[in-house]
C-alpha cells in the first residue's frame, strides 16, 4: 500500500500560496494547479513512486487540475493554518518553487504536456479522471519523464527478480562468416 507524505493536496496548495505571499508574488489558481500536479509527478519520479499527497486529478485539453481544490477555491481562498511538513517535504517543495515559480502558467503547461502521464490520459475534448495509481502506471510504462526541455534521453529502468535493471533494445552481436575449423 502507498502512503502519502502529506495529508492532502490542499496542504500543498496552501504551501504554494503562502510561499508566493511571503515573496510578494501573485499565484493564480491555474498555475497553482499546474505546480501541484507537477510536484506530485516529480516526487513520484524522484522517490521511487512514493505519493506526495492523496489526490485525484482531471486531465483535459488544458492539462491537469484537482477538482476538489478547484471547487474550494471558486469563491476565494478560505483561511487554513499552514501545514506542518517534514524537512524532506519542505526541502522538496522549496526546490519545486525555486525551479518553477518564475515560469508562467503556459510554460508549466508545456512541460506537463510533454509528460508521459499527459500523453496517456489526454483524450481529445474529454475529461479523464486520473488517480495516483494511474500516474504510477504511466511512469512504469515509460520509466522516464521528459525534463523541462522535453528531453527524453534517460535510460528505461525496470524491476527484475534481482532488482532494478536498465533496459535497452536488443542488438545481436555480429558473427563472422569465417569460422575456424
Amino acid at each position: 500500500m502507498v502512503y502519502p507524505q502529506v495529508e492532502s493536496a490542499v496542504d500543498v496548495a496552501y504551501w504554494f500560496f503562502d510561499k508566493a505571499s511571503d515573496e510578494n508574488k501573485i499565484l493564480d489558481e491555474n498555475k497553482m494547479q499546474a505546480l501541484l500536479f507537477w510536484s506530485l509527478l516529480t516526487y513520484a519520479k524522484a522517490y521511487n513512486r512514493e505519493m506526495l499527497f492523496p489526490a485525484l486529478f482531471v486531465c483535459d485539453d488544458e492539462g491537469f487540475y484537482e477538482p476538489n481544490l478547484k471547487k474550494i477555491l471558486e469563491l476565494g481562498r478560505p483561511f487554513l493554518p499552514r501545514g506542518k511538513f517534514t524537512p524532506k517535504i519542505t526541502d522538496f517543495l522549496n526546490e519545486m518553487w525555486k525551479k518553477y515559480s518564475a515560469k508562467s502558467f503556459a510554460e508549466l503547461q508545456k512541460i506537463i504536456r510533454t509528460s508521459c502521464v499527459y500523453k496517456e490520459n489526454a483524450k481529445n475534448g474529454a475529461k479523464v479522471l486520473v488517480d495516483f495509481h494511474s500516474i504510477v502506471e504511466s511512469l512504469n510504462k515509460s520509466s522516464i519523464i521528459a525534463d523541462d526541455d522535453g528531453n527524453r534521453n534517460k535510460p528505461k529502468v525496470l524491476l527484475s527478480q534481482h532488482g532494478p535493471v536498465i533496459v535497452s533494445p536488443w542488438k545481436p552481436r555480429k558473427v563472422s562468416s569465417h569460422s575456424k575449423s
